[in-house]
């Protein structure tokens, strides 16, 4: 039987192409799905991930996922974890004073993640962190990344109304293994990381692994330098083959400059605020000041125990993880008044954070999959520092103490309904309390008056029951076709003032129907997924100065951060995603997102009207292509490739009534490549490459702030990768 596939017209609407996408398995299946059975010799390899709490083939999971194996991050120079999620479909990664928000087809956080809990969970070995610093974490030894699109209100819960990313370390093994990656580069880049793993005896392994990291900084003044250092330490035991322990302890820490801010001329501005006159280098910096500091240092400790019962497999996790976290940054004006020292703003933050999750799950090869389980989270959350006295109205807060508590209980269940087809039901019920503590002792300079508000206190509880509803059906051995309706739910909190303002909780509703496959005897991979969110009570963010606070007494007004709920709205689009292994050595990649994203009524500062507005680091439309092509050389592999995305338009920052606030709050439309070029023996024993980084050399705005102000994207990087396996 032949088959052709015809394009749609350019004059369809991009639903009209999500659709033809969409049915398309359809109808190679019936037309000769025994033909995709048998793997061509270049098939593509199947890709295993843990995303429903057990391991499965990414084609097999109904959800929308993408996964990043190390040994890919190694090859394109990404040692952080922001530098992978730019550059994954339907994401984007937005500044924050201390580190970085994950935004997923329009839904995430830009607020201060001491006040505002992300949208996008991310967990490091099944451990949840709800900090902004650890999206800017190194990678090492790792054997793969997760990122989960769309509400994951069922398994993980937390938070995670966008989506779920999950850095999965390489666990011990029953083997002796070690290896090295150097890498240099421009910046005066010197990264150097290591892992060895040895087996102790027929019951104990370890493996250990290490970072260090030093890179000068991508900003006139030193902003963005790296000071890295990290370790990782994992313990196996297993006594026999049904139970394992695995402790852990993750230490990372962090020494180098963090939010630099650099100045954008505006109309109106005092001489301040925009003294610069030549803006044709991007990362020129105000020189007034050396750069922000930023000093980050997290250690977690876990021990994780499965258990094979027979009739399920029962897993704790259990996890402490403490963080001291110093960032000394002015965002506002990024630097002190011509001619003076006047010291920056220091905010010094000491976290311990509890959790422990319980999970029985039903056997891997069981016909009916189900997982039930309760998780606990505990975090005290202390504002220790303090801003420094200025010649001008002065005022400074107790150490404000944001503690934060969350229970849950959740199950799932995937049963199949007939040959082929299968239904899947969760729910998940959770509470969460928030707190904050705060006090204001203020001293005009105007009239010499004292405050002294003593500590405050005001406390929030929430809850929720959210969950899905799917259905998945086998086509062919090779083609998937899902249906599903999930729900998410993000607590919600009080803002950065005085005296703090509360926002309610945030709710999604996602509905999605999406197709896995593989064509052409498993060298051709063609996914993709529409949906249609509705959200009530979108948490956003924007900042803007504060009227005279009623308690301190003192009629200053200050810089703040606030946070309140859209009205209803919708999200809508599709992702398409294809992977075609043309020949053995040359693979072709290519990924098409559209998100149509606004938010529902509210208002800026009881002023502006924002109903409508595009929801903020949410492009319309990206699309990424990417080849790769290897040539047999001198009994090894040589291997070229690039990646390129072409991305729309988006809002990088609300309006807010400061001067200078509205400037440059769209990011226009850009496109960004990397290359990279590999060789490796056969013996695949050591490897070395080549790689460049925004080729292009141009910055994205990534916040904007008041008085032209703006955080942006990193300049072109260059170096080189050199490995070795023992």
């Amino acid at each position: 039987m032949t088959r052709s596939l015809c394009v749609p017209p350019a004059r369809r609407t991009p639903l009209a192409l999500a659709v033809f996408a969409l049915a398309t398995p359809l109808a190679w299946a019936q037309s000769d799905a025994p033909a995709t059975a048998t793997a061509a010799p270049q098939a593509l390899q199947e890709i295993v991930v843990t995303a429903e709490r057990r391991s499965t083939s990414v084609q097999k999971t109904a959800i929308s996922i993408t996964a990043v194996s190390g040994e890919e991050l190694r090859s394109k120079g990404q040692t952080q974890l922001e530098a992978m999620l730019s550059d994954t479909p339907a994401v984007t990664v937005m500044a924050t004073p201390q580190g970085g928000q994950v935004f997923v087809r329009g839904v995430g956080s830009q607020g201060d993640s001491n006040y505002v809990d992300p949208a996008v969970s991310l967990s490091l070995d099944g451990v949840y962190s709800g900090r902004a610093e650890r999206v800017f974490a190194s990678l090492y030894d790792i054997q793969r990344v997760e990122v989960l699109r769309g509400p994951q209100g069922t398994l993980y819960g937390r938070n995670a109304t966008g989506g779920s990313v999950n850095v999965i370390s390489h666990p011990p093994v029953e083997r002796f293994e070690a290896g090295a990656n150097l890498q240099l580069g421009n910046y005066a880049l010197r990264h150097l990381d290591g892992y060895l793993n040895v087996p102790i005896d027929e019951q104990w392994a370890l493996r250990v692994a290490a970072l260090r990291e030093q890179r000068d900084g991508y900003f006139s003044n030193g902003g963005r330098a790296s000071d890295l250092t990290a370790g990782r330490a994992k313990l196996l035991f297993k006594p026999n083959s049904d139970v394992s322990l695995l402790a852990t302890v993750d230490s990372f820490e962090s020494r180098g400059a963090g939010a630099t801010t650099v100045p954008r001329a505006f109309a109106g501005g005092p001489p301040f605020f925009n003294w610069r006159t030549d803006y044709s280098d991007p990362w020129q910096v105000d020189e007034l000041h050396p750069a922000d500091v930023q000093r980050t240092r997290f250690t977690t400790y876990s021990l994780q125990a499965d258990v094979n019962l027979g009739f399920g497999q029962l897993t704790v996790l259990p996890a402490y993880v403490t963080s001291h976290r110093l960032t000394q940054t002015d965002l506002v004006a990024g630097t002190a008044v011509p001619g003076t020292t006047l010291p920056l703003p220091e905010t010094v933050w000491e976290e311990t954070q509890k959790t422990l999750e319980v999970r029985l799950s039903s056997p891997a090869k069981a016909a009916t999959q189900w997982v039930v389980g309760a998780y606990l989270f505990d975090a005290a959350n202390e504002e220790t520092g303090v801003p420094p006295s200025y010649p001008t109205p002065t005022w400074e807060t107790y150490g404000t103490q944001v503690p934060s508590r969350s229970r849950a209980i959740f199950g799932q269940l995937t049963w199949p309904v007939a040959d082929g087809l299968r239904a899947t039901g969760g729910l998940r019920y959770t509470r969460d309390d928030k707190t904050t503590h705060y006090g204001v002792r203020s001293t005009s300079a105007w009239t010499g008056a004292a405050y002294d508000s003593g500590m405050l206190s005001v406390t929030n509880a929430y809850s929720a029951l959210t969950g899905k509803l799917g259905l998945e059906w086998d086509l062919s051995r090779q083609n998937l076709l899902y249906a599903q309706v999930a729900t998410g739910y993000k607590a919600g909190g009080f803002g950065i003032s005085v005296p703090p303002k509360p926002f309610e909780p945030e709710h999604l509703t996602a509905f999605e129907l999406g197709s896995k496959n593989r064509f052409l005897g498993n060298t051709l991979q063609v996914n993709g997924e529409l949906f249609h969110y509705r959200y009530r009570n979108y948490q956003v963010m924007y900042a803007d100065s504060a009227a005279p606070s009623p308690i301190s007494g003192d009629g200053s007004a200050s810089f703040m951060q606030y946070v309140v709920n859209a009205g209803s709205g919708r999200i809508s689009g599709f992702d398409l995603e294809a992977r075609w292994r043309a020949l053995a050595d040359t693979e072709l990649k290519a990924a098409l997102t559209y998100t149509d994203a606004h938010y529902g009524q509210f208002a800026v500062a009881d002023l502006q009207n924002m109903n409508g507005a595009r929801v903020v680091g949410t492009p319309r439309w990206t699309v990424t292509l990417g080849a790769e092509q290897g040539w047999p050389l001198w009994g090894g592999q040589l291997t070229a490739g690039f990646t390129t995305k072409f991305s729309d338009g988006y809002t990088v920052s609300l309006a807010n009534t400061m001067p200078g606030g509205n400037l440059n709050g769209e990011q226009g439309r850009f496109h960004k490549t990397d290359l990279r070029l590999g060789f490796s023996p056969d013996s695949e024993r050591w490897n070395v490459g080549l790689w460049l980084r925004n080729l292009e050399n141009d910055a994205q705005t990534t916040q904007a702030m008041p008085f032209g102000r703006v955080q942006i994207t990193d300049p072109r990087t260059f170096g080189m990768n050199v490995g070795v396996k023992f």
